[in-house]
C-alpha cells in the first residue's frame, strides 16, 4: 500500500516528462498610465508563438518569437500631446520549470533572453512633422506564473508581470532599462504536449 501510494505521488507530481514537445503561443497584453505634470498612457499587445522540449522532468528548453505593436501618447500642463507607435519582431529562447501544487494547477517560473528590431513613429509635441525611427534591442525577463492542466495534452499557462534588464540602440542613443512589471502585464496562453514516443 504505501508503494502503491508514493507512485501515485510521484505520477502527479509530473508536468511534463524529459523529451516531451511543447508547441504553443501566447497573447500579450501591456499598460501604463502616470498622472501628474505630464500624463503618459502607454500600451502594449502581441502574439509569442513557442516550441520547448523537455530537458528533464518538469523543465522545458525552448524558443519563441515576438510580435507585437505598443502605442504611447503623452500630454503636459498647456495639452501638448505627442503620440508614438512601434511595431516589434524578435526571437528569444526561454527556460521554464513547472511546479504542480494541488490537482491541476501549479506555478512556474520563466527565464527569458530576448533580442528584437523595432520600428517607430512619432509625432505630435514640438515636431512639425511626423518622425520615424529604428532600432534593435534585448532583454532579460523572470516572469513567474501559474498553470492548469486541462488534460494530459493541453497546458494553460498566464502570469501578471516579471523583472527585466535591458539594453536597446536607436540611432546614435543607447538606452539601459532594469525594472519590475508587476499587475501592468498580462499574458495569457496555451500549450500542446506531445509526449515522447
Amino acid at each position: 500500500m504505501t508503494a502503491l501510494a508514493v507512485f501515485s505521488c510521484s505520477v502527479q507530481s509530473q508536468v511534463v516528462n524529459k523529451g516531451d514537445r511543447l508547441f504553443g503561443g501566447s497573447f500579450m497584453l501591456t499598460f501604463f498610465n502616470s498622472n501628474g505634470p505630464v500624463y503618459n498612457g502607454t500600451g502594449n499587445v502581441g502574439l509569442l508563438p513557442s516550441f520547448g522540449r523537455a530537458v528533464r522532468k518538469n523543465t522545458v528548453l525552448g524558443v519563441k518569437g515576438n510580435i507585437s505593436y505598443s502605442r504611447s501618447k503623452t500630454e503636459n500642463v498647456t495639452a501638448d500631446e505627442s503620440i508614438a507607435t512601434s511595431f516589434t519582431v524578435g526571437p528569444g529562447i526561454f527556460l521554464r520549470k513547472y511546479r504542480l501544487l494541488k490537482n491541476r494547477f501549479g506555478v512556474y517560473l520563466n527565464h527569458e533572453l530576448n533580442g528584437y528590431y523595432t520600428f517607430q513613429k512619432q509625432k505630435g509635441g514640438l515636431m512639425s512633422v511626423p518622425v520615424t525611427s529604428k532600432g534593435w534591442g534585448g532583454s532579460y525577463n523572470f516572469n513567474p506564473g501559474v498553470f492548469y492542466k486541462f488534460s494530459e495534452r493541453f497546458l494553460g499557462e498566464a502570469n501578471i508581470g516579471g523583472l527585466s534588464m535591458s539594453y536597446s540602440r536607436s540611432g546614435p542613443t543607447d538606452n539601459f532599462g532594469i525594472g519590475a512589471t508587476f499587475l501592468q502585464y498580462f499574458n495569457v496562453g496555451i500549450s500542446y504536449v506531445i509526449a515522447k514516443n
